[in-house]
């Protein structure tokens, strides 16, 4: 049995710092809100292909005349392409001056257009509606697993604690202005994955300490000794994949550069999240458990056994 550190000291302190973040997220939103990317903006849109293939950045310096046009790179390689979105208030004779100024920039031979279209409003805001219910999907089925697999009160935990990851993450996203995409979408679900991932192992031994562990006063002794116990876990899985994501938010550029930010935002919530908030939710709703020795001393004795 590892050494018990007393981390019960820091619930209350972490949700009072957690609420803090999250509602400077919240005025950010409110303020100056959130940086919607093509994806999710009404408009014209145009596909082009440009031989020299220079950066999105690049792309964006050559239509930085124009005003409200946004890019993003599609593809990659021979077949990289850049989609280029003009707001629904604008002429169409827009997209005529975004081809003059490609141009101008890239030289006429170097310039072929796959498509031309128009996105609607409707069909921008169905796709914000399915990403919400993406996510509360996700949550609902990560609800009904972990209330299977434990207790109510340690399935809600989890949920409590995705919930302030999500939060989190887009408190961030809203206060630097970071460009909210389907990208971001797929980093948060991937986060929701990970964060639960690291909250099952500790419930998992906060159930086996509840029926083993001998000397125990008060439930915070269980969730202080199985945080103890799965703490080297928590850290090393989160800096070791650290390392892979940083790497990425380094050497990238884009949408993937973008990506990697909010993972790294992820990643560093989904451990504090599984060891302060969940737990500590955990442990508010059972302020009043009380240990039964005769039930942990059978158990121990069957584990024993084996």
């Amino acid at each position: 049995m590892k050494k018990r550190i007393n981390f019960s000291k820091g619930f209350v302190p972490c949700a009072i710092l957690s609420i803090a973040v999250i509602a400077v997220g919240i005025f950010s939103i409110l303020t100056r809100g959130i940086n919607f990317s093509i994806d999710f903006k009404p408009g014209y849109i145009e596909e082009v292909q440009i031989s020299s293939n220079p950066s999105v950045e690049d792309v964006c310096a050559a239509l930085s005349g124009i005003s409200g046009a946004a890019v993003k790179a599609v593809g990659a390689g021979e077949s990289a392409a850049y989609q280029i979105r003009i707001g629904a208030d604008k002429s169409s004779d827009a997209l005529g001056t975004i081809n003059a100024a490609l141009n101008n920039a890239y030289g006429e031979s170097s310039l072929t257009v796959l498509k031309t279209d128009f996105i609607g409003s409707q069909l921008s805001s169905t796709l914000a509606f399915q990403s919400i219910l993406l996510l509360v999907g996700t949550m609902l089925c990560i609800w009904i697993y972990a209330a299977i697999r434990f207790k109510w009160d340690f399935a809600l935990g989890a949920i409590v604690a995705l919930i302030h990851d999500c939060l989190i993450m887009f408190s961030f996203l809203a206060f630097f202005q970071v460009e909210f995409s389907t990208t971001s979408i797929a980093a948060v679900l991937t986060i929701i994955g990970y964060s639960i991932n690291d909250t099952v192992v500790i419930l998992d031994r906060v159930r086996e300490n509840v029926q083993t562990l001998d000397g125990v006063k008060s439930f915070n002794d269980v969730i202080n000794q199985s945080l103890s116990d799965t703490l080297s876990r928590s850290i090393i899985t989160t800096v070791t994949t650290l390392f892979a994501v940083i790497s990425l938010y380094v050497f990238t550029t884009g949408t993937i550069h973008d990506f990697a930010w909010a993972l790294i935002v992820g990643l560093i919530s989904g451990c504090y999240s599984s060891i302060f908030i969940s737990s500590g939710f955990i442990s508010m709703v059972r302020k009043n458990w009380k240990p039964s020795y005769g039930l942990r001393a059978f158990a121990k004795k069957e584990v024993e056994k084996k």
